[in-house]
């Protein structure tokens, strides 16, 4: 038993002096503004979105930091036989949670990097009910994304970022008394990004 804890603390001391070793670790500030599109719904929604991240990264390129982002989208339109008028439906969410992301070519000028987000999300979709009038509700849940990005850094410490994600249940609605997830929502975004 004592071996084992012991052989266990010499691998834990080479992990940290071989991460120590690779390169300092270093902290992400980035602003996005672009789009988010509901591409697979047959609501066809599209409208802007926004969003920030700050995260720190260790010098393997892995970093955990926090993201929040928020989007209005617009769609089809629906009579609302009611009120003599027509309206779209409306897909927003705000979101705030943790991403992981993992960072290749860190030193280039171009630096491309993955990551997998887990957020918790209000969402207050215009959506129809099951006679077809456009009804607003509020829904929380908890949603996943999976992000692609790229880094471009002109000068030391800033850059410009185009990612774009893969959403999961950012929007929820409830559909013939059934509370389900939107159809995933893609977002393309472009902004600063500041290194320190």
């Amino acid at each position: 038993m004592r071996r084992s804890r012991e052989f266990g603390t010499f691998i834990a001391v080479l992990l940290w002096a071989a991460v120590a070793q690779a390169g300092e670790w270093r902290g992400y500030l980035g602003l996005g503004a672009g789009m988010a599109l509901d591409r697979y719904s047959e609501w066809d929604a599209k409208g802007a979105a926004i969003n920030v991240y700050f995260g720190v990264e260790a010098p393997i390129g892995l970093s955990v930091g926090v993201y929040a982002e928020a989007a209005e989208t617009w769609g089809q339109k629906f009579e609302d036989l009611q009120q003599s008028s027509s309206s779209r439906v409306q897909l927003d969410y705000r979101q705030y949670g943790l991403e992981v992301r993992f960072r290749g070519f860190r030193e280039r000028m171009i630096s491309p990097w993955v990551s997998l987000r887990l957020a918790r999300s209000t969402s207050t979709p215009q959506t129809p009910d099951e006679f077809g009038q456009l009804v607003r509700q509020e829904f929380q849940a908890l949603g996943g994304a999976v992000r692609f990005g790229l880094d471009w850094w002109l000068g030391m410490n800033w850059g410009i970022t185009g990612a774009t994600s893969w959403q999961w249940c950012d929007v929820r609605y409830e559909k013939e008394s059934v509370r389900e997830c939107a159809k995933p929502i893609n977002t393309l975004l472009l902004g600063p990004t500041v290194r320190f």
